[in-house]
């Protein structure tokens, strides 16, 4: 089952993650050299030689086409809605969070990995599972932009229902309402859907109206 068996309906895929390979370069460089020596001792007539690499090369290259199927198991996706981490061959273990649920993205790169394109991203999330590690992922940086982007995006969304509703139908609102309106605006705030300056310039705003 792929990540794209898992969306909603109106769920759209932003972007698709993908490990790095490069792990695979020795092995797949192992069995091109193993290859190339069993070439050149079978046209020497050292047929045993020629064999014992031609094994070599095949084991290699099985081990190498090996690795990139568990690579390519690993399925990082971030929707206009949640963030979703699908692992495994055989069996699978998917993880997803809510984009309104994810409070801040750490990327780390080690000096090679900052040559080759790579490296790990933590994101840390107010549900139950807690943080969450992306191992080796190709061009971490880009997928951060994307994740914090989309999680503007979607907090946007959720905002300015609540905070049009908020708003006084007429300059003079009853201060029953005025008052509801501002706990709504402060459970924003908690939830850290709202900045503290757009809170407090709502509520002058709605205490002047009163």
């Amino acid at each position: 089952m792929s990540v794209d068996d898992q969306l909603q309906p109106d769920e759209e895929v932003l972007y698709r993650a993908a490990t790095t390979r490069i792990s695979l370069l020795p092995r797949a460089a192992l069995a091109v050299l193993a290859a190339i020596g069993a070439a050149v001792a079978w046209n020497a007539a050292y047929w045993p030689l020629a064999a014992a690499l031609g094994v070599i090369a095949l084991v290699v290259a099985v081990w190498a086409l090996w690795g990139l199927l568990l690579l390519r198991s690993n399925e990082y996706v971030l929707t206009n809605r949640r963030l979703i981490q699908q692992t495994g061959f055989f069996s699978k273990r998917s993880m997803d969070s809510r984009l309104d649920k994810v409070n801040n993205v750490e990327h780390r790169q080690t000096l090679w990995g900052r040559i080759l394109g790579f490296g790990d991203l933590e994101i840390d999330t107010a549900s139950e599972t807690g943080a969450a590690i992306f191992p080796r992922i190709s061009r971490p940086l880009d997928f951060k932009r994307a994740i914090l982007g989309a999680v503007e995006e979607y907090r946007s969304h959720l905002v300015r229902p609540l905070v049009a509703a908020a708003a006084p139908a007429t300059p003079a609102a009853p201060a029953a309402p005025a008052a509801e309106r501002i706990r709504q605006l402060k459970g924003l705030l908690d939830d850290g859907l709202i900045s503290p300056q757009e809170f407090e310039a709502k509520r002058r705003q709605l205490l002047d109206e009163v």
